[in-house]
């Protein structure tokens, strides 16, 4: 990635150019307002020194019996002699330490101060008398045109008039002049106009800009690019705050993509880049939970399929076997014939409790597990679950017995998953019950809800295990459950179905022997019993029985 694709510098880049614009438009801004304010004022300061400066002359000036030249140089000359500058003629040094190129004329447009004889070639009031007066070619326009109006204007009409040489930009300001007539009061009282003033800041070739502006000017563009520095500076630095958390993030997902999924961001800083460290933290840990359960799913999956071929291969081979007995006529006898009839009925209807299994779990996985509620009474359905394992609890010499009241409330319940439901529990009780033992099927109703216990006298369950023996190809003990048969679905398609009816399944040991496995069901009606311990409530409906 070359350095300009970095969104470091991208940011950092885009901040400066930012800075560097908004402090270019501040200037600017700056710059202007200076313009304007210090053409405003020198205006105001060149009218009033014109109008003191006509004043000055107008009292000054001798008045003869014909308006000459001569009389208003020497009032000029009286006015500014004390106030021009050595060496320059028509400039004027006011108190201010400011420079003002004065011209005076007479009432014929001829320059009366300073004289033209006193004028060298390169003079800065040159272009003044020769220019402005004597010129016709200048255009419209022009200043020195503008100049040569309002003097007539001041000669003619007695009106003064303030104007500009130059337009100015914001770096150099407009030039103003002042116009002023000279008016005088001859022996009768009459107003009698004698000449004009003419009145512009002076500058020399070298210098065309004020120093009063160049001076500002220069510390506001000083200031500009110190501003600029900084703000260049500081976008680096910030840049770095949003990038060095970016910079963490894309190393954890780097880790993360390797298969890592235990990488995690540290990240202090707050707002949006910290709720974004904090969910790529909870992202990490969800994928990696998930990724677990995965390989356990995995790992479960490879159990279930071991322990349905060991299912399938064993009740197939005893199927295939009697088969191939009944074909060679070993079998003989009526009686051999149905005992090798029960078999092969026995086999296969397990070969369909495992299918049924498996096409359970099919439908919780997919969601598809929907009761259909009918009414149903508890102990009704117990003894029908159990008159059907009868033979299997006989064989095994295990004796089952069912304490669940006929007077309990009825519930709304899908039979056939309740039946599943004690099938499931029952063969997984007497699978782990020895011979002579006792299945005990018991309920109680407490509240609105009916607690049902499944219970064996067999070794019980170790601590470790109570809490997952529902899960799903879960074995307490593998190598024993690989000899006595199961698929470890068994309990699952019951938590499945007790959930699907909203009720919840859980495992106990006995205190004596054995576990039990308890689940509830809601009834239709609310009993008005206290509540009490699980194991109390179990043996009192017991002891009813």
């Amino acid at each position: 990635m070359r350095w300009w694709q970095s969104i470091r510098w991208r940011l950092a880049l885009g901040s400066m150019v930012i800075a560097l614009l908004a402090t270019a438009l501040l200037t600017i801004a700056a710059l202007l307002a200076i313009s304007y304010y210090y053409t405003n004022d020198q205006q105001a300061r060149l009218q009033i020194f014109a109008s003191d400066s006509t004043q000055a002359i107008s009292a000054k000036y001798a008045v003869p019996t014909t308006i000459t030249n001569s009389s208003l140089r020497k009032a000029a000359v009286s006015t500014f002699g004390n106030k021009l500058v050595v060496g320059k003629p028509g400039v004027v040094l006011t108190g201010k330490g400011e420079e003002y190129l004065v011209v005076v004329y007479g009432l014929y447009v001829e320059p009366a101060y300073p004289g033209v004889r006193s004028l060298g070639a390169g003079n800065p009031i040159t272009p003044v008398v020769q220019g402005v007066i004597k010129a016709q070619h200048l255009k419209a326009d022009d200043g020195y045109t503008r100049i040569r109006t309002a003097l007539l204007l001041a000669l003619q009409q007695g009106q003064a008039t303030t104007g500009q040489l130059t337009q100015g930009n914001p770096v150099l300001p407009p030039r103003s002049f002042v116009v002023q007539p000279i008016i005088i009061n001859d022996q009768n009282g009459v107003l009698l106009r004698v000449g004009a003033l003419v009145v512009m800041p002076r500058y020399s070739a070298e210098n065309t800009v004020p120093l009063f502006v160049q001076t500002v000017g220069e510390a506001v563009l000083i200031s500009s690019l110190f501003v600029a520095l900084v703000a260049a500076l500081l976008a680096i630095v910030f840049s770095r705050t949003i990038t060095r958390p970016l910079a963490k993030l894309t190393s954890a997902s780097r880790v993360m993509a390797s298969g890592d999924y235990k990488a995690h961001v540290v990240v202090t800083s707050s707002g949006e880049i910290g709720e974004l460290a904090h969910s790529f933290n909870e992202m990490a840990t969800q994928l990696g939970r998930d990724v677990e359960e995965l390989h356990a799913q995995e790992l479960w999956r490879r159990e279930l399929i071991m322990s349905i071929t060991h299912d399938l291969a064993t009740p197939l081979t005893a199927i295939a076997g009697l088969g191939e007995s009944l074909v060679d006529g070993v079998t003989q006898s009526r009686e051999d014939y149905e005992a090798t009839g029960r078999i092969i009925v026995r086999e296969t209807l397990r070969l369909r409790r495992l299918v049924k299994d498996l096409h359970v779990m099919a439908k919780v996985e997919a969601g598809a597990l929907q009761p259909q509620r009918k009414e149903v009474r508890l102990a009704a359905l117990v003894d029908e679950v159990l008159a059907v394992l009868a033979p299997e609890f006989e064989r095994a010499d295990v004796e089952p017995l069912n304490t669940v009241p006929f007077i309990l409330s009825t519930m709304q319940a899908d039979p056939d998953m309740l039946t599943r439901v004690f099938t499931n529990l029952c063969d997984n009780a007497l699978r782990h019950t020895p011979t002579g033992g006792r299945v005990t099927v018991a309920a109680v109703q407490q509240q609105n809800m009916l607690v049902v216990s499944v219970s064996d006298t067999g070794e019980g369950i170790p601590p470790e295990a109570v809490g997952r023996v529902f899960e799903r190809f879960y074995r307490a003990d593998s190598a024993r459950q690989s000899t006595m048969g199961g698929s470890g679905l068994g309990l699952a398609i019951v938590r499945a179905i007790i959930e699907a009816h909203g009720g919840k399944a859980w495992a106990e040991n006995n205190p004596v022997a054995g576990v039990s496995i308890l689940f509830t069901l809601p009834v239709e009606e609310v009993s008005l019993q206290e509540t009490q311990p699980m194991h109390l409530l179990l043996a009192k409906g017991q002891k009813k029985r």
